[in-house]
C-alpha cells in the first residue's frame, strides 16, 4: 500500500482508538514543536449545516410577495419571524441570532455558493472542502493546502497541538495535504486518551530495517506516536478548563460546542475546528424538522458565544456556518424543498464588520435552473479568513486556490490582524496557555544578543511583577509567570497585560487568569 493511500484516514483511525498491531507501535518519533504564521491565538470554528440548509426559511425576505407565492404551505409568516432589517427576518427559532445581530456580533453574507452549482450532496461537499470549481476535482483540502504552506513536511516536525479538530464526521478531506492529513477526528477527549494510552505499546528498542518497508513502518510509528501525544494534550486541556456557570444543551451540536469550549479555555492552541450539525436535507416535513434543527444550533451557539464573551475570549474567535448548498425557491409536494444552490452564510464574533453583505434574493432574476444568483463565491469567504483574520499574504491565498479571489470586508482588520510578528532578529510566540489556571509561558527566540524586558500589569496599568529585565544571549527563551505579584502573593483571577520590550520593539498582549 502506498503511503498516501494509507494515511488518508490514519490519524482519524488513531483518534478513534483503533490500535495498530503492537509490532507497528513505538516512540521513535520525530514529533517536535514548530512555530508558524498560523500559530497566533486566532481561532476559526466552522459549523456545517449538513444536508443543505434552506436559506430562504432561515433568513426570510418577508417583504417579497414572491416568497409567499412560491411557498404557500411552508413560508414563515410576518408575525412569526424576528425582523432584523426592513426586508429581512430570522426564523422563529433564531431569536438569539436577532440579539447577536443587534449587538453587532453577526455578519450575514447573502447568496454564497459557486457557479454551476452541483446538486449532489457528496460532490458539492467535496467542492466546499477542497476549494475547487464545479468542473475541477482536487484530492487535497483547502485547509490542508493552507496548513501545508506552514508545515510542508507534516507530520514530520508536527506542531505541539493539533492543527485542526473535527467532530461528527470521519471525512477529513478538508484538512488533507498532499502526503498526510492535518485534521484530527475526536469525540470525548478523556475517553480518547483512555482508549489510546491503553492500547499504545512503547517499542522504543525495536530495530527498524533500513529498507522501503522499514521506512513505511517508521512513518506509521510516527503517526501513532503523534496521536498518543495529541490525545494526552487534548485530555489535559479538557481537564484544565475552568468550571463556569454556563450550561450547554444536551444535544449533539451542544456537546460539540461544549467540548470545543473546554479545549479552548483549557489552553489548546488549535486554530481550526469543524463542527457538524446533521439533518438539513429537508425534502419532507420541513416546517417541524427545520424548527428543531435551528433551535438546537441557536441554543448551543448562544451559550458558547456568551461563555467566550464572558471569559474575554470572543475577540480571538470567528464562527462561520457553511452548507453544501441551499434549497429551491419553491416548495415541493411533500411539505419540503429540494436541492438548490446559493444560500446565506452566517458569521459570528466581535472583530467583525457586522451587518448584511449583498442584496436580498431577486425572484425575477433566477438562474437557468430557477435558483437565486450567486453573489459571493465561497472561496472569497475562505480567502478573507486567510488574509484578514490570520494576516497572511494574499499570495498564500492565491497559492491555496490557484486563483485570486477578492476578499469580502467582513473582518475588522484594525482589530483582528494580530499575527505572529517576525522581525529579523527575534520571534515572539503567543503566550500559552491563555487563559491559564496557574502558570503561563511566554516564549520567544532571539537571533542575536538583545536586551529583554517583560512585565505583567493589571488593566489599570499598574505593575504587578517584572518577569525579566536583562540582556540575553541568542537562542530560544521561555519565561513563566506563576500568577504572583512582586511580593510573591497570588493575584486574583481576571485580565492582565503583558508588556514585552526587545531592543526598541514593544508589544502588549492580553492574558486571562482563571481560577
Amino acid at each position: 500500500m502506498k503511503r498516501r493511500d494509507f494515511i488518508k484516514s490514519a490519524i482519524a483511525l488513531s483518534a478513534f482508538g483503533s490500535s495498530l498491531p503492537a509490532y507497528l507501535m513505538g516512540s521513535g518519533s520525530r514529533f517536535s514543536f514548530r512555530h508558524s504564521n498560523i500559530s497566533s491565538d486566532k481561532i476559526v470554528i466552522f459549523v456545517k449545516m449538513n444536508g443543505g440548509n434552506d436559506g430562504l426559511n432561515t433568513l426570510i425576505p418577508y417583504q417579497n410577495s414572491s416568497y409567499y407565492d412560491l411557498r404557500p404551505s411552508i413560508a414563515i409568516s410576518n408575525n412569526e419571524l424576528h425582523p432584523i432589517t426592513d426586508t429581512l427576518g430570522f426564523h422563529p427559532a433564531l431569536n438569539s441570532w436577532q440579539e447577536l445581530f443587534d449587538l453587532q456580533k453577526m455578519v450575514i453574507l447573502q447568496g454564497v455558493g459557486y457557479q454551476n452549482g452541483n446538486l449532489s450532496h457528496f460532490r458539492s461537499s467535496d467542492i466546499w472542502d477542497t476549494g475547487s470549481s464545479e468542473n475541477v476535482e482536487l484530492a487535497t483540502g483547502w485547509l490542508g493546502r493552507l496548513l501545508e504552506t506552514e508545515y510542508p513536511n507534516f507530520p514530520n516536525n508536527a506542531p505541539e497541538h493539533p492543527l485542526a479538530i473535527q467532530y461528527n464526521s470521519a471525512n477529513l478531506l478538508e484538512f488533507k495535504t498532499n502526503e498526510s492529513n492535518a485534521g484530527l477526528y475526536i469525540y470525548d477527549p478523556e475517553i480518547m486518551e483512555s482508549i489510546i494510552t491503553g492500547n499504545f505499546v512503547d517499542s522504543i528498542n525495536q530495530n527498524i530495517p533500513d529498507t522501503y518497508g522499514g521506512h513505511e513502518l517508521a512513518f506509521i510509528k510516527e503517526l501513532d506516536y503523534m496521536a498518543l501525544n495529541y490525545c494526552q494534550i487534548l485530555s489535559d486541556s479538557a481537564q484544565n478548563a475552568p468550571n463556569t456557570i454556563f450550561t450547554y444543551p444536551t444535544t449533539n451540536i451542544g456537546n460539540q460546542f461544549k467540548t470545543t469550549s473546554k479545549l479552548i479555555t483549557g489552553g489548546l492552541s488549535t486554530p481550526f475546528y469543524r463542527l457538524y450539525h446533521n439533518g438539513y436535507d429537508t425534502h419532507v416535513d420541513q416546517i417541524s424538522r427545520h424548527q428543531i434543527l435551528l433551535s438546537e444550533l441557536s441554543s448551543a451557539l448562544s451559550v458558547f458565544i456568551n461563555e467566550m464573551d464572558t471569559l474575554g475570549l470572543l475577540d480571538r474567535i470567528l464562527i462561520v456556518t457553511t452548507s453544501e448548498f441551499g434549497r429551491r425557491v419553491y416548495e415541493n409536494g411533500s411539505g419540503g424543498t429540494d436541492h438548490g444552490t446559493s444560500a446565506p452564510l452566517f458569521i459570528f464574533g466581535t472583530n467583525i464588520n457586522s451587518g448584511v453583505f449583498g442584496h436580498d434574493p431577486d425572484f425575477n432574476e433566477l438562474d437557468e435552473n430557477d435558483n437565486p444568483q450567486i453573489q459571493f463565491d465561497y472561496r472569497q469567504v475562505y480567502s478573507s479568513i486567510i488574509t484578514d483574520w490570520f494576516g497572511l499574504d494574499q499570495s498564500i491565498s492565491n497559492q491555496v486556490f490557484n486563483e485570486n479571489f477578492n476578499g469580502i470586508p467582513f473582518i475588522n482588520t484594525n482589530m483582528s490582524s494580530e499575527s505572529l510578528f517576525h522581525p529579523s532578529n527575534f520571534e515572539i510566540y503567543s503566550p500559552y496557555p491563555n487563559p491559564f489556571n496557574n502558570t503561563i509561558a511566554i516564549n520567544y527566540k532571539l537571533f542575536s544578543n538583545s536586551f529583554v524586558k517583560i512585565g505583567v500589569y493589571d488593566i489599570r496599568g499598574r505593575l504587578i511583577k517584572n518577569l525579566i529585565n536583562e540582556k540575553q544571549n541568542s537562542g530560544f527563551k521561555s519565561i513563566k509567570w506563576n500568577a504572583t505579584n512582586k511580593k510573591g502573593q497570588t493575584v486574583s483571577a481576571g485580565k492582565y497585560i503583558l508588556r514585552i520590550k526587545i531592543g526598541n520593539f514593544k508589544k502588549t498582549k492580553n492574558i486571562i487568569l482563571l481560577k
